[in-house]
Formats: C-alpha cells, sequence, structure tokens
C-alpha cells in the first residue's frame, strides 16, 4: 500500500515531484491543479482504487496520490511531515517556492519526498503520530469528491500505475536479501570447517609431540 506519487508546486508550478513508477498520473495530477480552489484547504479526491490527497497552504499545494489501501491518517501525515519540512526557516524554500520556476527545486527537495514516500507508505512513524496529532486528527472530517466531477469531465478517468516496477523493486530487494543470506550461511559452514581443521591438527600436533618426547625418552 504505497504512495506512489508526491509533488509540491505553487498554483499549476510543480516545483518538485517524485515518483518510483511510471503511469499517468502526472498529467491527471496537473488537470486537478488548474481546478484547486486558491484558498487553504485540505481535500482527497478519488478515482476507482486511488486517492489524491491535496493540502493547499499559503498558494502553495502538497499532494500524493496513493491506493484506497493506505490510510487517510498516514497519507495527510505524509503531506503535513512534507509541508513542515519544506516550510522550515532553516531551508528557505518557502521563499524560493514564490519565484521558482518549474521543477527548480527538485535538486534541493525531491530526494525528502522520496524518503518520506517510504516512511509513511510502510507505517506512520511513531514520532511523527504525537507531534502531528492535532492536525492528523482533523482529516476524518475531509470530504472526498470525486475527480470526473472536480474536472468536470464526462467520460472516465484512469489513473495508471505500472506496478511492474514496483515488483521489480521488490524481486531485486529480496534477491539482495537472499544473497547476502547465502553469503552469511557460506562463511558460518567455512568457519566450522576451519575450526575442524584447526582442532584435527591440534590433536594430530599433540600426538606427534607425545610419540617425540617417547623416543627421546627411550
Amino acid at each position: 500500500m504505497p504512495i506512489y506519487h508526491s509533488l509540491i508546486s505553487r498554483s499549476t508550478t510543480v516545483l518538485c515531484e517524485h515518483t518510483d513508477m511510471t503511469g499517468n498520473f502526472s498529467t491527471v495530477a496537473v488537470q486537478i491543479l488548474d481546478r484547486l480552489p486558491t484558498r487553504d484547504t485540505k481535500v482527497t479526491y478519488s478515482s476507482d482504487e486511488y486517492l489524491f490527497h491535496i493540502i493547499v497552504q499559503d498558494g502553495i499545494v502538497f499532494m500524493c496520490l496513493c491506493d484506497r489501501e493506505l490510510s487517510r491518517r498516514q497519507a495527510f501525515g505524509f503531506l503535513f511531515e512534507v509541508q513542515r519540512r519544506f516550510t522550515s526557516v532553516a531551508t528557505n524554500l518557502l521563499q524560493r517556492a514564490r519565484t521558482a520556476n518549474a521543477y527548480e527545486l527538485n535538486r534541493d527537495f525531491s530526494n525528502v519526498l522520496a524518503s518520506e514516500m517510504k516512511r509513511y507508505s510502510s507505517a506512520m512513524p511513531g514520532d511523527q503520530v504525537s507531534a502531528l496529532k492535532s492536525q492528523i486528527d482533523e482529516v476524518k472530517d475531509i470530504m472526498t469528491q470525486n475527480i470526473e466531477k472536480v474536472l468536470d469531465r464526462g467520460e472516465k478517468i484512469e489513473i495508471l500505475v505500472d506496478k511492474t516496477e514496483e515488483l521489480t523493486q521488490t524481486a531485486a530487494s529480496f534477491q539482495k536479501s537472499s544473497t547476502q543470506l547465502k553469503r552469511s550461511m557460506w562463511w558460518k559452514d567455512k568457519k566450522w570447517t576451519i575450526v575442524i581443521v584447526v582442532v584435527v591438527l591440534l590433536i594430530i600436533g599433540v600426538i606427534v609431540l607425545a610419540i617425540l618426547g617417547g623416543l627421546n625418552v627411550i
């Protein structure tokens, strides 16, 4: 139940984004940005098995695409944390966002999106639950709207996500773990072999010394 895609924009200008998948969700996201209200808001748009969760604050949009298996608390927990880090005075990104060109902040913040997507896709980090509790408690009242109605489109909008990449990444991770396990077992087996060889050599050494000692006595 991952977060497939996330972005930060100023109105319709995407400042930075991150995804590990391929699909048409970036195109749909841009269409949503064009229809978002300018006032501060929190909203969820639905399309079959996928949900776009959105926070608009002071003209800056924080958006993520998830499947329905990911809880709303996790999705908005992710957005709140991304918003907190992006608007931190220390980063100076909020000030730059007012005039930045499209994707200008990718180099500065896409890695943060990537790391937080990974964290919140698995589970809500415990430390963030308490830190963002009041904000997260508000999400239960956020209305979910049908994306076709929002975009004023009569035809069905299909969100395409190529999950084969996700499966490939999972397989690669499994293969890596398997290789590490095999290497670990190989070394463990070799260690026992070395121990046995050393013990045998010590026994042989003791026997040889005993024989030599007996000969000397004679």
